[in-house]
């Protein structure tokens, strides 16, 4: 029997990718606000000012956890941002050091 709207992955496991921060799914989310910071239109500050704050949100979040813990995580909890999941894991996690990149060139203007 097929069931929509499953709350279980399996009849066991909770779903996997709802609820936590994916670094793979933010990056390309800075990514796209970026593209469209650049576009001329009604939006592209809004764009900006959402780039940069997720930029550095995301950029914060993963140090500070470094620090505490000594690992880049899977993901991150979407309540408390502590590290989550697979450690250490230099996955899609690593994709920080490019926001971090980023973010430098950024501020220091």
């Amino acid at each position: 029997r097929r069931v929509h709207g499953m709350k279980y992955n399996t009849e066991s496991d909770p779903p996997y990718w709802r609820g936590a921060i994916w670094i793979n799914i933010n990056y390309l989310v800075v990514e796209g606000l970026k593209y469209y910071s650049l576009k001329p239109g009604p939006y592209n500050e809004l764009s900006d000012r959402l780039r940069q704050s997720l930029q550095s949100n995301i950029v914060s979040n993963v140090y500070s956890e470094f620090i505490r813990t000594g690992y880049l995580w899977e993901s991150y909890s979407d309540s408390t941002g502590k590290g989550q999941g697979t450690h250490p894991f230099t996955g899609w996690s690593a994709l920080t050091v490019l926001l971090m990149d980023e973010h430098s060139k950024t501020t220091k203007s």
